[in-house]
């Protein structure tokens, strides 16, 4: 009975994640911890760091992705396409996302999603500190995936993370 009790929060932030397909709760393990670290570690000089904006799901609006490609102006950037022109950011608010990606708790082991159309990133955030970095953010799935010289590292972000000033400030929600 008491383990039930402790699923219930669980339970209850996960069904307030709304039509997404997001489960999360789990803490990283060790070997995911060690990763994330090294992950910061390898971000280096992040101060010519620039956004970019995903275009539209591919499978979920597919209509409205396929129109989006062939009208152009779109750049892939690590197997997704984004449209070319970088999103007027303040630089504040990139330091912060890259802050917040640092933090051990705003990371969850990543788990497999039933409901999801796949992973597609909301937005990118790219930077080269003698090769290039990149930060992909996809909030329907409520996941970071991390490339660097060190491979590739994908978590989900916490409840804590996503539900805090990372949608509703630095980098919000499209539509929003």
């Amino acid at each position: 009975m008491k383990s039930l009790l402790l699923l219930l929060p669980i339970a209850l932030l996960a069904s307030c994640a709304g039509p997404t397909c997001w489960s999360g709760g789990i803490d990283l393990r060790p070997i995911e911890e060690r990763a994330r670290t090294q992950a910061c570690i390898d971000f280096g000089n992040t101060s010519n760091a620039v956004v970019y904006r995903g275009l539209a799901h591919p499978q979920a609006q597919t209509s409205t992705y396929n129109r989006q490609v062939e009208k152009g102006g779109w750049v892939e950037i690590e197997g997704f396409k984004f449209f070319k022109e970088p999103v007027d950011v303040p630089r504040e608010s990139i330091d912060e996302v890259l802050k917040l990606y640092c933090q051990p708790k705003s990371h969850q082991a990543w788990g497999p999603k039933e409901k999801c159309a796949g992973f597609h990133p909301d937005y990118a955030v790219v930077w080269t500190d003698g090769s290039r970095r990149v930060l992909q953010l996809c909030y329907g799935c409520h996941e970071w995936k991390f490339f660097g010289p060190g491979g590739m590292l994908l978590t989900d972000i916490s409840e804590k993370a996503y539900f805090g000033p990372l949608t509703r400030k630095w980098l919000k929600k499209q539509g929003d």
